[in-house]
């Protein structure tokens, strides 16, 4: 071995024990062998192979260098949101509770007080809950205060109507379904299982087909589920709140409910009274309701007439809370001015107003000896609206006043429209 390729392995030698204890090699020898005339072609061509895959090297290292600064910024930017992501997560929870914590369920009612003693008493317990009541009540709104003011606040309150959906798909949307069951199945997960280690749900539990009661019997006693072709039980750790506007009782005595599924359910029940019997509370979900839809809408505040908040107070409102908060919903969208009025009321509710059934009179209603000067203006009025069809603008501008003068008067009369 000639002087040259002594000196070049030499090099080499020392170059790789570099690079495989991470250290960068001195390139300076590699590029004195690189001189032309000065070392054999042979050495001069491999000198600068080598030289070639060091400077690949180091472009290599150059890029990996800088793809870890970019991953550290990248880590560093994700620990960032993720600790964003935590703090808005607890202040999200934090106000979950405050909306949905008992003090907020507005009632002046003894009944309603009640339950809202019953439920700070039993929410941080495992019992299973019912809760009854007409459609429109509030049954959602119970189980979520119920759920946020219990240790499983912090897990999902997963809601299911079993109503909404048949028998086949509620079992499936349920207890959930395995991959290749049928052609095109997908692995799916139920709401039990969403629900594990929080709340489930049940609303209209008394349409729930037995088939699907029977199962959900099982949930309860054996605390696992099993997906539709599955073959292995999944633990679960789940508290079921049930409700129904049903007389779950009755359905037992039909044979259109289970009894043994009724009393797993029926460990606290809590019964929600219709609007009807609880007028009291009336002022106070009016009152909530205005302030939250003008919110809404970016309206400023409203109130109602004395007359408006009688008929409201008095309406026997079958669709109870729902009804009504559609209603101020409704109204609130419409008002034209700061006060909603009797005549701003839909026709159903206003009709029930006493003395109130008919909307715009005839002229022809008033004796002809009823002279006096309301009397005229009111007769003026209404020959006005009838002969333009019931527009208050077009009347409004024939009896020579403003629209808003017009509403007044409509008001002060007592006229519909």
């Amino acid at each position: 071995m000639n002087e040259e390729a002594a000196k070049l392995l030499k090099y080499l030698t020392k170059t790789a024990r570099q690079i495989s204890h991470g250290r960068k090699p001195d390139p300076s020898a590699i590029f004195e062998l690189t001189k032309e005339g000065v070392y054999p072609a042979e050495i001069t061509e491999l000198a600068e192979s080598f030289g070639m895959m060091l400077v690949k090297i180091e472009a290599r290292e150059f890029r990996l260098k800088q793809t870890i600064k970019e991953l550290e910024r990248l880590n560093k930017e994700l620990q960032t949101a993720r600790a964003a992501l935590a703090s808005e997560n607890r202040i999200l929870k934090k106000n979950l509770r405050n909306r949905f914590s008992p003090k907020e369920i507005l009632c002046k009612n003894a009944e309603m007080k009640k339950i809202v003693h019953t439920i700070e008493r039993i929410a941080d317990t495992p019992l299973n809950v019912l809760i009854t009541g007409e459609t429109g009540t509030g049954k959602e709104l119970i189980a979520k205060v119920i759920h946020y003011n219990s240790h499983r606040a912090n897990g999902p309150f997963v809601a299911l109507n079993c109503a909404a959906l048949p028998g086949s798909l509620l079992e499936s949307e349920l207890f959930g379904i395995e991959k290749g069951v049928a052609t095109g199945v997908e692995k799916r997960i139920g709401r039990i299982e969403q629900a594990n280690g929080g709340t489930l749900f049940l609303d209209e539990i008394g349409d729930m087909p037995l088939s699907s009661q029977a199962k959900i019997l099982r949930v309860l006693e054996e605390r696992e589920v099993e997906r539709i072709g599955g073959r292995k039980p999944i633990k679960i750790d789940v508290r079921i709140i049930a409700a129904t506007n049903k007389d779950l009782k009755g359905e037992v005595t039909k044979g259109q409910f289970r009894e043994d599924l009724f009393y797993r359910l029926n460990v606290i029940h809590i019964h929600i009274p219709p609007l009807r019997e609880r007028r009291e509370d009336i002022p106070l979900l009016i009152s909530f309701f205005l302030e939250d839809y003008c919110q809404r809408f970016g309206k400023g505040k409203l109130k109602l007439s004395s007359d408006a908040l009688e008929c409201l107070v008095n309406y026997s409102w079958p669709g109870n809370v729902r009804e009504l908060r559609n209603e101020i919903e409704r109204c609130v969208a419409l008002a034209s001015s700061d006060t909603i009025y009797l005549e701003d009321l839909s026709d159903e509710i206003r009709s029930y107003f006493p003395g109130q059934e008919k909307s715009i009179s005839s002229p022809d209603d008033f004796p002809p000896d009823c002279l006096n000067l309301a009397e005229l203006e009111k007769k003026a009025i209404l020959k006005a609206l009838s002969e333009t069809g019931g527009n208050k603008s077009e009347a409004a501008r024939r009896l020579g006043i403003s629209r808003e003068g017009l509403r007044q008067k409509l008001h002060r009369y007592g006229i519909f429209s």
